[in-house]
């Protein structure tokens, strides 16, 4: 496909609606346009259908993500932040700033409310968030560094990865990555290895789009990493483990899904998860996404790192080990879904291929070694993760426990209340049985005594 419109030009636009004279309609017509252009082909009626062929699934798998990485979605929603003040978000502006925000571009929506929902890495660091020094930012810029799966290069409203300061310079050559090269591992200019990307719409362009769009971009994300590990051979350590995660929204909503790898039998296969899907604007849920990606800062990003920089450990060295690992190479396993042979992508080791040294013996002895220990590790996580779950098991028995004895305490003052309301109807009932009496006693008394009224008149009369 043809290399799509840059997206660079909305920053012109982001200008026009901070204060350049141009009318609104020119503006939305404008980066309309290039937006039709750059996304053709994720508004194809069968372009899921076509991700899915490339191992891709916009939906979950059967078997879904490991637990713990569930109970870390968990925390990230739940964990409770202290919102920034003085925002356009606090109860005396937030109708205001609501309507001012309706029927605005796309570039309006990036400048003014989106830093409410997911904000910068970068201002957050410059701010003194040291847990943010190697995270990159990216706004609008093509992925020009990498190979789409299918479609146009991605090219992300926002996305955060990995700065090249992050890494060794051993790790750098066990990457194969130079700053002029592509790689499997770059996106764009000093980013690697994202692992956040969002998009915005507005108008006539629904969610779905924006779904389709992070779903490409995060799929190539999670490529990446498996490359990473199959190098290392591991890969075992990512299957059904959450990798990255990707922001949808619009003026209302927002949806934010999380991306995780299935390997079968050397086949890999990419699926995401539901997270979380709300309104913006609803006072409970106003600083929901804010409090997600501080929380993504604080807890899931030392997970990236740390297990990138662990799966490099594993990673021969180059020119330590006498040969390396061909990343694109037709017979290599890193061939990986939805990728070609491109000739831009730069080899993991040098093109002059060094022959294979006496130490291979040791080193593939090594290798095994560390097989074994991985099994073993393996096992143990097995192991750990059947205990935690007999313990969920038996929690939830105690829980069920509980509820029913709770039911069971709910029927019988159900009964007693049953049992006291009928013995009040039917001291009800005797009441006014009594007053029946007393009433039908009283007429009885009040005609007799009429009778004797009546008689004594006649009695008079007769006399006179």
């Amino acid at each position: 496909m043809s290399q799509p419109a840059s997206k660079r030009s909305r920053s012109r636009s982001i200008s026009t609606d901070r204060g350049r004279a141009r009318s609104v309609s020119s503006e939305n017509s404008e980066s309309s346009s290039a937006r039709d252009t750059r996304s053709y082909a994720y508004r194809a009626v069968n372009y899921v259908t076509i991700l899915e062929t490339k191992g891709c699934f916009m939906r979950q798998s059967s078997a879904g993500p490991m637990p713990d990485d569930l109970a870390l979605c968990e925390r990230l929603l739940s964990q409770p932040i202290e919102p920034p003040n003085g925002t356009l978000f606090a109860d005396k502006h937030i109708t205001d700033f609501h309507n001012a925000l309706q029927n605005r571009s796309e570039a309006r929506l990036l400048v003014d409310l989106h830093p409410l929902i997911m904000p910068s890495a970068e201002n957050q660091y410059i701010q003194g968030n040291q847990s943010l020094k190697n995270v990159i930012d990216g706004y609008n810029d093509p992925w020009l560094k990498t190979e789409p799966i299918y479609g146009p290069k991605p090219q992300p409203d926002h996305a955060r990865g990995l700065k090249w300061s992050t890494f060794s310079e051993s790790q750098r050559r066990k990457l194969g990555i130079k700053p002029d090269e592509k790689s499997p591992y770059t996106v764009r200019e000093d980013m690697y290895f994202p692992y956040l990307t969002a998009e915005i719409k507005c108008g006539n362009q629904a969610l779905e789009l924006a779904d389709r769009q992070n779903m490409h971009s995060m799929c190539i994300a999670l490529r990446a990493v498996i490359s990473l590990c199959q190098a290392a051979g591991c890969t075992e350590e990512v299957h059904r483990r959450i990798l990255g995660f990707s922001i949808s929204h619009e003026l209302e909503g927002f949806r934010v899904y999380a991306y995780y790898p299935e390997l079968d039998d050397g086949k890999v296969s990419f699926y995401r998860w539901p997270v979380a899907q709300t309104n913006i604007w609803a006072k409970e849920n106003r600083w929901t996404c804010y409090r997600f990606v501080k929380n993504l800062d604080r807890e899931f990003l030392p997970i990236h790192t740390h297990r990138l920089m662990r799966v490099l450990e594993g990673v021969p060295d180059p020119d330590e080990d006498g040969f390396g690992v061909d990343v694109d190479g037709p017979d290599s396993q890193v061939s990986l879904v939805g990728s070609q042979e491109h000739p831009g992508y730069r080899r993991a080791t040098s093109s002059q291929n060094r022959g294979l040294q006496p130490e291979l013996r040791m080193m593939v002895h090594t290798l095994q070694q560390q097989l074994a220990e991985q099994k073993e590790r393996e096992e143990t996580r097995e192991a750990e993760q059947k205990e935690r779950e007999e313990k969920r098991e038996a929690e939830q028995k105690e829980r069920e426990e509980k509820l029913l004895a709770q039911l069971e305490q709910q029927k019988l003052r159900e009964e007693k209340r049953e049992a006291e309301q009928k013995e009040r109807e039917e001291k009800l009932l005797a009441q006014l049985e009594q007053q029946k009496l007393r009433e039908e006693k009283r007429e009885a008394e009040q005609k007799e005594l009429q009778g004797k009224l009546l008689t004594f008149l006649e009695q008079k009369d007769k006399s006179k």
